[in-house]
């Protein structure tokens, strides 16, 4: 086993994510670059895992901010790393899931589900450079997450960090053609 081996297992999950990202970027374009904000009928469920860069992180608070800012879901992370959050129906999409970390909550770790569809979302470091970047880019539309994902694995790469759990793919569950990133 070569020494390159466990670094490409890191990375894979990014590089498949980042491909799956700029086929999307393409997909469904109102001509500015973004898809008009979605709403689910009825009420959702989305259940988060909050991860850090030494691994699980089991003390937490979560807010859920709808396209407009305001929060529409809130829950706690306690003794695991997971916590479930019901989305109001109506809510407008995409969203912006914040952890703040109780042994750091001046630094937030956030994530964005673009679609109602989405049952599990990764919050960690990968997916709040993804979150920021994009808003830098004016906004959390198609083209921005996808250059996001992409910045998001440049600077993971440079840094020598792994998807936000260590070594593993934790951080990327979820189908990435459905949620940006594979982030749900």
């Amino acid at each position: 086993m070569s020494i390159a081996s466990p670094i490409i297992s890191a990375f894979r999950p990014l590089v498949l994510t980042f491909t799956a990202l700029l086929l999307l970027a393409g997909c469904e374009d109102n001509g500015a670059g973004s898809k008009p904000s979605t709403a689910s009928a009825v009420a959702t469920k989305l259940t988060v895992t909050v991860l850090g860069d030494e691994g699980p992180i089991t003390a937490a608070k979560i807010e859920a901010k709808d396209a407009s800012g305001k929060v529409v879901a809130s829950a706690e992370v306690r003794d695991t790393p997971k916590a479930s959050l019901t989305i109001p129906g109506g809510t407008a999409y995409p969203l912006i899931v914040i952890a703040y970390p109780e042994a750091t909550p001046n630094e937030p770790l956030k994530a964005a589900v673009t679609d109602s569809q989405a049952a599990e979302q990764d919050i960690s470091p990968v997916t709040t450079i993804v979150v920021d970047t994009a808003l830098n880019l004016g906004g959390l539309t198609e083209a921005n997450l996808a250059k996001a994902a992409g910045a998001a694995i440049a600077q993971r790469k440079r840094s020598g960090g792994g998807s936000g759990g260590g070594a593993t793919t934790q951080s990327f569950k979820g189908d990435p053609t459905k949620q940006y990133g594979g982030w749900h």
